[in-house]
């Protein structure tokens, strides 16, 4: 329905602007239009979607914060395993080289770190790795 509906805005669009016909073939095309769109049915239609949109909104809210929570445990699980991998590597705990894994289990570089308890922090001040030296 969507595409349908898309297709015939594009060609009345299309019409419209490439038609010789003039003024009156104009007036004609907008007068339908306009009585397509002012038609019960398709008010009726408007209507219903007014009606959903909150709940389509709160629904994909929802979602969208339930994937956010996910990519926070999954990026948390993955500082943990690369502390744990850098404190193999016989790396510093993070505070000579500014970066590596820390004693807590997270995990830090130049532009941002992961904390033990999964919160993830990054830089942005614009600056990017040594921005504490510009001007």
């Amino acid at each position: 329905m969507k595409n349908k509906l898309m297709l015939l805005i594009a060609g009345g669009a299309g019409y419209v602007l490439g038609a010789r016909a003039g003024r009156e073939r104009y007036d004609e095309i907008a007068d339908r239009a306009n009585k397509l769109w002012t038609d019960p049915r398709v008010q009726e239609k408007v209507e219903e979607v007014k009606a959903k949109a909150p709940e389509v909104a709160q629904m994909v809210g929802d979602q969208a914060k339930s994937k956010a929570g996910d990519l926070k445990s999954k990026a948390s699980d993955k500082g943990s395993e690369m502390g744990g991998a850098m404190g193999d590597m016989g790396g510093s705990s993070g505070s000579d080289s500014g970066s590596g894994a820390g004693s807590s289990g997270g995990y830090e570089n130049a532009t941002g770190e992961v904390t033990g308890d999964g919160e993830i922090k990054v830089d942005d001040s614009g600056f990017g790795p040594g921005g504490d030296k510009l001007p």
